[in-house]
């Protein structure tokens, strides 16, 4: 198995610098969609497994209760996403939540292709060289392809074979104006995963798209019984602590817990859900941002208490000289707020 662990935070910290200057903006949209949540049903069973969760929540954060599942760990908003929810978060609105990953001239797109998604790409493909498998023989398909990035990220690898769906028009046009070509189609949030069940693609890629689903199971499933699908490179968040650093201030903007991250993956719950589908884990790399969630919550709140320029200063000097290396520690522990994992469908 390839394990790696680690990536470099300069791009993010680079690109997600909203996060720092507009925190109450993110805060006032993350309260908005917590509103809408918590109106929601109650959850009975974990989102990952069915177990059944217990009656007491574990903790509060910013009005929404969780539930962690005793039987695989996984971390569950206390609310279901129902049909309704998911529609208000990722189409009716879907615009508005387009923001947070969309850049609109060419120059940015491709910087962020390269800086976040093309290592991405690489990863995939090394760990497809690893298992003796030639990336260029297969088809690739991008479910939640978003506006394009991992695609593109393929692209220029030299892969030829590649498409994908989305929910939002919004980004699938967007997405194919970049792209400079019709690769990404549109599908309904409520066609139970369709397009999972089509595919004629051996290789199907979710970035930051499992913890979204509605019906995660029934994903894991289509894909499970399509025959087409040999293996299945995933990107989620997981249980870190970045979500013991957002119990701390419900003023600052939860990057990992929020709006439409409603549960979060732990090693074990994707364990579990890798088993109970018939999927193995062939390659696995562990990074993180909660180093750079600790830098964002001291900044934002110096910013509040107006200390000097030269605290902030400070602060930025000092914390970025070792910001790489202690999230590495956290990496190699597999305790960090994401993991890209490359799955394949078990030989009965």
């Amino acid at each position: 198995m390839l394990n790696q662990y680690g990536k470099p935070s300069s791009a993010l910290l680079l690109q997600k610098q909203s996060f720092f200057k507009e925190n109450q903006s993110h805060v006032k949209k993350q309260r908005n969609i917590a509103k809408n949540y918590i109106q929601q049903p109650l959850r009975k069973n974990c989102k990952n497994c069915k177990n059944k969760l217990l009656l007491e929540n574990d903790f509060i954060k910013d009005t929404i209760p969780y539930k962690i599942c005793r039987k695989c760990t996984h971390l569950n908003g206390a609310h279901e996403d129902t049909t309704e929810f998911c529609s208000e978060v990722y189409t009716e609105n879907d615009a508005v939540y387009a923001e947070n990953y969309e850049i609109n001239d060419k120059s940015g797109y491709e910087y962020r292709t390269a800086s976040i998604y093309s290592p991405k790409a690489e990863f995939l493909y090394t760990s497809l060289k690893v298992n003796n498998v030639d990336p260029n023989k297969l088809s690739y398909f991008d479910y939640g392809a978003g506006s394009g990035y991992f695609v593109s990220a393929l692209r220029k690898l030299g892969l030829k074979d590649i498409s994908g769906t989305e929910v939002s028009e919004y980004q699938v046009e967007l997405a194919n104006q970049m792209l400079e070509a019709n690769l990404i189609q549109c599908h309904s949030i409520n066609d139970s995963h369709l397009s999972l069940s089509n595919t004629a693609a051996q290789v199907v890629s979710m970035i930051g798209v499992l913890e979204h689903l509605q019906t995660p199971r029934i994903a894991m499933a289509a894909l499970a019984k399509n025959k087409n699908v040999e293996y299945i490179f995933i990107s989620v968040p997981t249980f870190s602590l970045s979500v013991y650093l957002e119990l701390l201030d419900d003023n600052l903007f939860h990057r990992q817990l929020h709006g439409g991250h409603t549960h979060l993956f732990t090693e074990k719950s994707l364990n579990h859900l890798c088993n109970e589908f018939n999927f193995e884990v062939i390659s696995q790399w562990w990074f993180g941002t909660d180093l750079v969630d600790l830098y964002r919550q001291l900044s934002v709140n110096l910013e509040q208490k107006n200390v000097s320029e030269y605290m902030k200063t400070h602060l930025k000097k000092t914390m970025t000289s070792y910001l790489d290396n202690a999230q590495l520690e956290l990496d190699k522990q597999r305790q960090s707020s994401e993991v890209h994992m490359l799955l394949r469908k078990k030989i009965d």
